[in-house]
């Protein structure tokens, strides 16, 4: 496989991946809470609904609905050159009003999970764990 290809195939994927997801907006007036994510995925949330692209801004940060269960979800594409790597992972939490989060996630052998943290400025690295964190699936609908 030529490099062009290799360095080309992960974009592809991604592009193909999200391309029947609409994109997500908060609606007007709606109560809120911001979310960072980690660079490097293509994020997406469920919120009572289907799955759609949950854009971010030039800081990073994306607008999410607070006071209901969503679905936050993250698409990862990646290629050495030698092989190509793709991950699709997802956690479920309920926002609190104004609250800021930090989406993360992380892979080991071939398996990867999603992560939310609460942004504070009480911790010494400015992150707590999200006690609503669940599994992922709830305000999702096919």
């Amino acid at each position: 496989m030529s490099r062009t290809l290799r360095f080309l195939a992960p974009i592809a994927l991604l592009a193909l991946g999200s391309g029947c997801m609409s994109i997500y907006k908060l609606p007007p007036g709606a109560p809120a809470a911001s979310m960072r994510v980690a660079p490097g995925v293509q994020p997406w949330i469920c919120a009572n609904g289907p799955a759609q692209i949950l854009p971010t801004g030039k800081d990073g940060r994306a607008q999410i609905p607070a006071g209901q269960p969503i679905t936050i979800g993250a698409s990862f594409y990646s290629s050495d050159g030698y092989m190509n790597y793709s991950c699709r992972t997802s956690v479920s939490i309920t926002p609190e009003l104004g609250a800021r989060y930090y989406q993360d996630w992380e892979s080991e052998a071939e398996r990867c999970r999603a992560l939310i943290y609460r942004e504070t400025a009480d911790a010494r690295v400015g992150l707590d764990f999200e006690p609503s964190v669940g599994s992922g699936g709830a305000g999702c609908t096919k």
